[in-house]
């Protein structure tokens, strides 16, 4: 039976604002009420709503219909309009953005989701890229790193105790997967033409891009730690920014109405930064 991940990070201050090198990193439980859930699916586009039905399981459609309401909603406060009026476009390999820029200062953002928890990434910066994994064994990591990844990350893998085997694979996998998403690119054969660090004892690094290591220096990548048994990594290419992790709370279900005026202020929170 699924179970709600426990998120770690704070809940939200009241008040926040979304400064010109800020980075928000939201976490949410993909299991809500079945009252929230239809509020969710209620601000959704038919386009979303007829995506939605297409999926063969119960269990893949609700995860959709609950993480594109809660995208919409947090967007929703972002740009101070209800939930159902965000429209989007889609980059080739799927990514999405906002279809209408103006007003909203080139608000950009990213979402992943594992299992029953979502994750959603939002800057004034161009090209935001995030994912997460809910870990578990991994039987063939060594040999699927031998096939998808460098030879210098194979060897790293190989190089770890076993007991810290998982962790690594996660991190190479979550780090990548971010940095294409950052990138729009799809997976395809490109996860071997960009290094990353994987060692746990380590900081999430990009280390080369098709070889190119003074590319990697442009980019920053996080690690990020949502809830217990998960992983995930945040990609940006920045690195004079502030990253704010906050949960979402699952009662804060938007009003269909406009939102309040004072929902994005400019005072300066204590909120926890990384």
């Amino acid at each position: 039976m699924a179970e709600t991940p426990l998120i770690q990070w704070p809940k939200a201050p009241r008040e926040f604002s979304l400064g010109k090198r800020d980075v928000h990193v939201w976490a949410a439980p993909l299991l809500v009420l079945a009252e929230q859930a239809a509020t969710y699916e209620a601000t959704l586009s038919s386009d979303e709503q007829a995506r939605a039905a297409r999926f063969l399981f119960e269990r893949d459609r609700r995860r959709f219909i609950i993480g594109r309401g809660i995208l919409r909603a947090i967007l929703g406060k972002y740009l101070r309009i209800p939930p159902a009026q965000i429209r989007f476009t889609y980059a080739h390999h799927g990514k999405p953005a906002l279809a209408d820029l103006a007003g909203t200062d080139e608000l950009h953002f990213n979402l992943a989701h594992s299992e029953e928890l979502a994750v959603f990434a939002m800057s004034r910066i161009r090209g935001i890229g995030i994912d997460v994994e809910k870990q578990r064994p991994i039987d063939d990591a060594e040999s699927i790193a031998e096939r998808f990844f460098s030879a210098h990350e194979s060897r790293q893998l190989k190089s770890l105790p076993a007991q810290k085997k998982q962790d690594g694979f996660f991190n190479l996998w979550t780090r990548k997967e971010a940095w294409l998403k950052a990138t729009g690119e799809g997976l395809g054969e490109m996860l071997n033409q960009i290094e990353v660090s994987l060692r746990p004892d380590e900081p999430a690094r990009l280390l080369s891009i098709f070889n190119d290591t003074k590319a990697a220096t442009e980019w920053s990548l996080r690690e990020l730690i949502p809830a217990n048994g998960f992983v995930g990594a945040l990609a940006i290419p920045a690195t004079d920014f502030q990253m704010h992790c906050w949960s979402w709370q699952p009662q804060a279900v938007p009003a269909m109405q406009a939102l309040p005026h004072a929902v994005i202020s400019h005072v300066k929170p204590n909120e926890q930064r990384l």
